[in-house]
């Protein structure tokens, strides 16, 4: 006959206390860690670095999470943040949240932007270039994406760079003649400086995307986000 192991009511009572912290206090851990630090992607881009980074951060702040960037290139960066090893990029453009991935934008767009066709030295510059097979054309990653065009689609040859000031760097120092880069037109007296003409060819809003394990955050970080450009503004104003 198998004797039944009882505890004593006063025993019971001390165990049942710890039992319930054993079971909740590891998940509260991991909220407050996912919901107190993020790291954010950031595009090693001159514009994201002296205006949108501070921006996202102040506004990160503001809801008291604090944050770390890490510099990721363009295919790398979406890598990271679809697969959780990174919780948010800095901006993006609004083509890259789609329903078979784990990208959710925040609202509201930071601002608008393009995909920008670059022409230097007297070269034709029409949207036409990029279906001469006998152009060769600098771009950055994603382009294709962004452009919501397959490599085969064009007829120039498109060569691409992870980097944006690697493809400044191709066309004003004579490699290339054409290059293809994401702006937002902050860049556009800096083109023309340069002696680079300039036709947007694929436009999109300038967004704040975060990992979809973080959704439960939207409404405060879309807040804050809005509380800043407000305040920018006004400052304008």
């Amino acid at each position: 006959m198998k004797r039944k192991c009882k505890f004593p009511a006063s025993t019971a009572k001390k165990l049942f206390p710890l039992f319930i912290t054993l079971l909740v206090s590891p998940l509260k851990v991991v909220a407050e860690h996912e919901n107190s630090h993020f790291v954010i992607g950031e595009l090693n881009h001159p514009r994201v670095n002296n205006f949108y980074k501070p921006l996202i951060e102040r506004a990160y702040r503001s809801i008291g999470i604090e944050v770390t960037f890490e510099k990721v290139g363009g295919e790398r960066g979406l890598r990271l943040l679809n697969q959780g090893m990174t919780d948010a990029d800095v901006v993006r453009f609004d083509v890259v949240a789609q329903p078979d991935n784990n990208i959710v934008i925040v609202p509201p767009a930071l601002s608008h932007g393009a995909s920008f066709l670059l022409c230097i030295r007297g070269a034709k510059c029409s949207k036409d270039v990029i279906e001469d097979p006998d152009n060769a054309i600098a771009a950055t990653t994603r382009f294709f994406f962004n452009m919501g065009k397959q490599s085969r689609a064009l007829k120039a040859n498109i060569f691409e760079f992870d980097d944006f000031h690697h493809v400044i760097d191709l066309l004003l120092g004579g490699r290339f003649d054409y290059a293809i880069m994401p702006s937002d037109h902050a860049e556009e007296d800096i083109f023309r400086r340069s002696g680079i003409e300039f036709i947007p060819l694929v436009e999109h809003k300038v967004v704040h995307v975060i990992h979809k394990k973080h959704s439960h955050l939207v409404d405060d970080l879309s807040e804050a986000i809005a509380k800043q450009l407000a305040l920018l503004d006004q400052q304008q104003n």
